[in-house]
């Protein structure tokens, strides 16, 4: 077990007692967020047909070679298509079926001249301008060739792919499945919501904060009860947390000293501790082990500090588990805007507003009321060095997108 660690060292250590997890076959829409686990050829070409790009009139190029508004060319009309309806007869020299974008484009028709660029006169086009062969039309297999593959292995299923998908006709996709997450929180002052608030007591808002953020991670929070600051209570939630989720996560009883209940529980439960502690803040009071080659993660009830331990540590995690390619928050130079003391003993992480203008601008969140409302500004983390003295605007700083 190692002690205080550096935090790139602990997202490592975890990371190597994960992978992606196994395939399951849904539905398209209720695979949207989550990982193609194979890839996804095309079953026959697209588009499937050789079509019209735009509303006009299909026909042969070879009929407008040398029109001019001079000398124009009238062509007769003797058909008109809409997009599913196949063309009853060929386009014949002389002649333009009239055709609508996406419909299939005749046979002998090897061009369509938009609407606006003709005149019409009866059952008759007046062209002023010749037409290349290919013009407004997109062939079949244009796009993609039959086998050919569309979407690959690790691509997230959006609505533009959920469209692609849609498109070859996939009604059910192989995604990797959501990782299982097992929440509790622990402390004697914990209080159910709904309930009249007693004097010293405070609401469970770590249990539904720490669900929320694993739900925007990609994977699927398992609530389970809330235990007093008991190290036998504890353990035993981990140990019913391991058997219905794939990892545990808690908040609540790692601090130091004799109040790192987290730690006892863990190994109390049989697991192996992989680090205690991490030289970052917030987010230093945090234990992790395994057992049964499944994660247990141990942060500080402090909102703050749990918040950003989940970004830090739990997200890389879940990502990987889920079949993410990119595991971290991107990263990124920054101007600050604000002074910053410094004098600070650890690695620190500022909530920041981040604003692109001229640049990339930074400036620490303003401070609530309360830590949680704290959590509701700033979209990033600037990362400061141990050790770091004062900063001034137009200081580059290191910022943690989130």
């Amino acid at each position: 077990m190692k002690y205080m660690v550096p935090l790139e060292e602990a997202q490592q250590l975890l990371l190597q007692h994960v992978k992606p997890l196994e395939p399951v076959e849904l539905d398209l829409l209720q695979a949207l967020g989550m990982v193609l686990a194979v890839d996804v050829p095309a079953p026959e070409p697209v588009p499937p047909f050789t079509r019209s790009r735009l509303d006009g009139f299909a026909l042969k190029s070879c009929d407008t070679d040398g029109p001019s508004p001079a000398k124009p060319v009238n062509l007769h009309v003797t058909q008109s298509l809409r997009a599913g309806q196949l063309a009853s007869a060929g386009v014949e020299p002389g002649t333009a079926t009239a055709i609508v974008t996406g419909a299939p484009v005749p046979p002998g028709a090897d061009c369509v001249v938009p609407f606006e660029v003709v005149r019409q006169e009866g059952e008759f086009i007046v062209l002023t301008a010749p037409l290349k062969p290919g013009h407004g039309i997109a062939p079949a297999g244009g796009d993609v060739a039959a086998g050919d593959c569309v979407l690959g292995k690790g691509t997230v299923i959006n609505a533009p792919a959920a469209g692609v998908l849609a498109a070859l006709g996939c009604s059910r996709v192989k995604v990797h499945r959501k990782p299982r997450v097992a929440v509790f929180t622990t402390g004697d002052e914990l209080q159910p919501l709904g309930q009249p608030l007693e004097n010293g007591k405070i609401y469970n808002s770590n249990l539904y904060t720490m669900a929320a953020m694993v739900s925007e991670a990609g994977g699927e929070a398992v609530l389970l009860e809330s235990v007093p600051d008991e190290e036998d209570l504890i353990c035993r939630q981990y140990n019913y947390g391991l058997s219905v989720a794939d990892l545990v996560l808690s908040t609540g009883g790692a601090a130091a000293g004799e109040r790192d209940l987290a730690s006892a529980a863990m190994q109390r439960c049989g697991a192996r501790l992989l680090f205690r502690h991490m030289e970052v803040t917030p987010g230093k009071y945090t234990v992790c082990g395994v057992k049964n080659g499944r994660l247990l993660l141990g942060f500080s009830g402090k909102p703050a500090s749990a918040v950003a331990a989940f970004f830090l540590l739990v997200r890389p995690v879940l990502r990987c588990m889920g079949g993410y390619r990119e595991l971290f928050l991107p990263r990124c130079e920054a101007t600050l805007v604000e002074e910053i003391q410094g004098g600070l003993a650890f690695r620190s992480l500022v909530r920041a507003e981040v604003q692109w203008q001229d640049g990339c601008l930074v400036r620490p969140a303003p401070k609530g009321p309360g830590s949680l409302l704290t959590l509701m500004t700033g979209n990033a983390f600037i990362d400061l060095p141990a050790g770091c003295g004062p900063l001034t605007p137009g200081d580059k700083v290191q910022v943690i997108l989130l």
